[in-house]
């Protein structure tokens, strides 16, 4: 990408315009939690791997439906502002290599009483055996919001991140360190 298109590419980012596509390219804002959990890689992995069960640790999700094989569909609620606001968003798995890797890129919509975001997010699990009863955990994941006033939700998102990662490694060792 020259650096023209990458400035216009930014732009339109921070407004809120990026296409679909461009978006589940490189959704923001990226962020990547590492943590060490008390659980063999086999059993980090059988939750891990399953977006049923995976969805069960993000905050916020409230229900995920199996499509097929590799395609999900995910209802998220999401605190904006004071308020919640429900995301329904299709993902897809795009790429698994058991028992160390799995990612997934995903787009829906978020609705508001006057407005509508279109949300592009994506997603990757890397794990690594620390001894015989552990696993290092490392979650990447982003979110964009686009559509008329898409750059605000992506600053709420932005600020909520952190938190929403260490809630999600709160969850993630409930499940796997009982």
């Amino acid at each position: 990408m020259s650096a023209a298109s990458d400035f216009w590419t930014r732009l339109r980012a921070r407004q809120g315009s990026l296409t679909n596509k461009e978006a589940a390219v490189n959704p923001k804002p990226m962020l990547e939690e590492t943590f060490i959990v008390k659980a063999p890689l086999e059993r980090t992995w059988e939750l891990l791997s399953d977006m049923e069960k995976f969805g069960s640790c993000i905050p916020g999700c409230k229900e995920v439906r199996k499509i097929s094989e590799t395609e999900y569909e995910w209802v998220l609620e999401a605190k904006v502002l004071r308020t919640s606001r429900t995301i329904v968003a299709k993902t897809q798995v795009t790429e698994t290599k058991p028992p160390v890797h799995a990612s997934f890129q995903g787009e829906g919509e978020l609705h508001e009483r006057f407005s509508r975001y279109r949300v592009a997010l994506s997603g990757a699990t890397d794990l690594e055996p620390i001894s015989e009863g552990e696993t290092k955990i490392t979650f990447s994941g982003g979110i964009h919001a686009s559509g008329a006033r898409g750059f605000i939700i992506n600053k709420i998102v932005s600020g909520q991140m952190q938190g929403l990662l260490r809630d999600f490694e709160q969850n993630i060792r409930a499940v796997l360190e009982k």
